[in-house]
């Protein structure tokens, strides 16, 4: 419940209060993360043996493959490790691989493991992919190489591991880290960290690391942030210190990256991130070869990094486009065909025309307009393959699972996953997971919440409130943006803007007309400019300052009609 606006005291310690953080010290410590608490916590299980065999690949100068995935979590992984290898030694025999989204799928694959072994690898480290991987960890035990597995999704239900020289991983069931919610880059940096160390000998490992594992920490800090994990504990202090040194982060990809993505010195927040960074990357994997993102963060090549940067800008333009198509057509299937209705409660498609590299997108837009789990299929007429994503309290990967007799293959977490399902068996898929969803998911559930911190009167929100709350920064999943009351404003003026004026720009003021009105932006909500003009309403939004009035605004979450205004 939202905390009485009357009861005093600075509003980033009310607000502070209201999610926990009570106690004094807890308070220190979430205002100002330590780097100490990230580079001096215990070892992640495995990553001893892990960095002994690569720091003995290195001087022995076997040839080491880096197995990533096609998402920006497996190319920031990747990238890190490149990186602090060749750092510890220049002439390190170090290559990467990154499956095709569309012809390989998914992690380690029998074709690959033969290919890399013919080429000459003798050790391959994944990143970001692998700990369900155990055919695959056995064809590469036959044939003689030496495969670490380092990953953060979940394990095989039946509690079987690969078969590998090494396994390092946050949450493995009875050797779990202290947080547990790392991410894969997450995991690649502590592993480079540990290695860098061991190659040193001691805990200072000289200025040329040093500075390799805080440009990592920038990579990391992507690689957390798009990959939606909880902004709490490590990932917080990996995504705190990741982003501060972005703008002075001495990849060379990065900085390109930067440019194309138009974010300038002191934007580099988890918002920028999310909305234009991380899109970037992984337009890379879904529209052509994640390859090229590994190649912009390991090019050392001014001209060549800008040109990377330049194709994954038009790659991503280019994915906007197939995702607002694709969306328009999943939204009226599903509605047609009633699982947005009380009696569905998971939303479950295919169609021969979606784009396989879209689908995850599409599925994350289905489950913010309709509250419910959604797996979304490209179906080739032999097989689907697909994603889903899930809403909080339902994991998809457990609920998968329960449908496995219809499946080839899954993988993922609770919140989001992958698989295939042969086209003969999708409607039998579809009703099993459809029950399932009914039987777990009450309806009460399916209704998108909105969590308020705070009820707050509008002279309690000021420039100078709102930049004391950019202590909290970074937000995302774990730690969102602050989100108040204010109840019964006044809508003064309204008028759509946008290039198709979707959106609506308010101008609200408190009822008792002692305060200055604030400025307040909805975006894609302009067909309730009449519903709303000159009426009374409760507003739950989030603060901000405007950009270019450089005043207190409020970004609107969702408004409510006040009875009899």
């Amino acid at each position: 419940m939202p905390q009485d606006p009357q009861a005093g005291g600075d509003l980033l310690e009310r607000i502070l209060a209201a999610r926990g953080l009570d106690d004094p010290d807890d308070r220190a410590a979430f205002l100002s993360p330590d780097l100490k608490l990230l580079t001096e916590s215990n070892p992640l299980s495995g990553i001893e043996t892990a960095t002994d065999i690569l720091l003995e690949s290195i001087r022995e100068k076997r040839p080491i493959v880096i197995y990533g995935d096609y998402d920006v979590d497996g190319i920031t992984a990747t990238s890190i490790l490149w990186h602090v290898i060749r750092t510890i030694d220049s002439d390190a025999l170090i290559s990467t691989y990154v499956p095709h989204r569309l012809d390989e799928g998914y992690g380690l694959n029998p074709e690959a493991i033969r290919a890399l072994h013919q080429d000459g690898a003798r050790t391959i480290i994944t990143v970001d992919c692998g700990v369900t991987a155990v055919e695959e960890a056995r064809l590469a035990r036959e044939l003689g190489l030496e495969l670490i597995i380092t990953d953060h999704h979940r394990a095989r239900e039946d509690g079987e591991l690969p078969d590998a020289a090494a396994i390092v991983h946050p949450s493995l069931p009875g050797k779990e880290h202290e947080f547990t919610e790392l991410a894969g880059a997450g995991v690649a940096w502590k592993i480079a960290l540990h290695l860098a160390r061991k190659a040193c000998g001691s805990d200072d490992v000289g200025p040329a690391l040093r500075n390799a594992l805080m440009d990592a920490l920038s990579l990391s800090a992507m690689g957390t942030i798009a990959d939606v994990m909880p902004l709490q504990d490590e990932n917080r202090i990996i995504a705190s210190f990741g982003l501060r040194h972005m703008s002075g982060c001495r990849n060379t990809g990065v900085q390109a990256l930067l440019r194309a993505a138009g974010a300038g010195k002191g934007r580099n927040d988890a918002e920028m991130v999310g909305f234009r960074l991380g899109p970037r990357l992984n337009a890379a994997g879904r529209m052509g070869h994640a390859a090229s993102a590994i190649e912009l963060f390991t090019t050392a090549d001014d001209m060549r990094a800008e040109e990377l940067a330049h194709e994954l800008t038009e790659l991503n333009t280019q994915r906007q486009a197939v995702e607002k198509s694709m969306i328009a057509q999943a939204r009226e299937m599903a509605i047609e065909q009633g699982m947005t209705e009380p009696g569905s409660h998971a939303i479950v498609l295919r169609h021969e025309d979606w784009h396989p590299g879209v689908v995850g997108i599409v599925c994350s837009r289905l489950v913010e307009m309709f509250g419910r789990p959604t797996i979304l299929m490209q179906d080739d007429g032999e097989f689907c393959r697909g994603s889903a994503r899930s809403i909080a309290g339902y994991s998809i990967h457990e609920a998968l699972g329960a449908c496995d007799e219809h499946l080839e293959t899954y993988g993922g977490h609770h919140m989001a996953a992958g698989m295939t399902v042969s086209s003969g068996s999708f409607d039998d898929f579809a009703t099993s997971l459809i029950r399932h969803a009914n039987d777990s998911i009450p309806e009460s559930h399916l209704m998108p919440e909105l969590k308020i911190d705070l009820e707050v009167q509008r002279n309690e929100i000021s420039s100078t409130a709102i930049r004391k709350l950019s202590a909290m920064k970074p937000f995302g999943r774990g730690n969102p943006g602050p989100r108040v009351l204010l109840n019964n404003m006044r809508v003064l003026t309204a008028m759509a803007f946008g290039r198709s004026d979707d959106h609506l720009k308010l101008r609200l003021g408190a009822e008792d007309e002692k305060s200055k009105p604030i400025e307040a932006i909805w975006w894609g909500q302009a067909e309730r400019l009449g519903e709303i003009r000159q009426r009374c309403v409760h507003v739950v939004g989030k603060m901000d300052i405007d950009t270019y009035s450089k005043r207190e605004s409020l970004v609107i979450d969702d408004i409510a009609m006040v009875s009899g205004s």
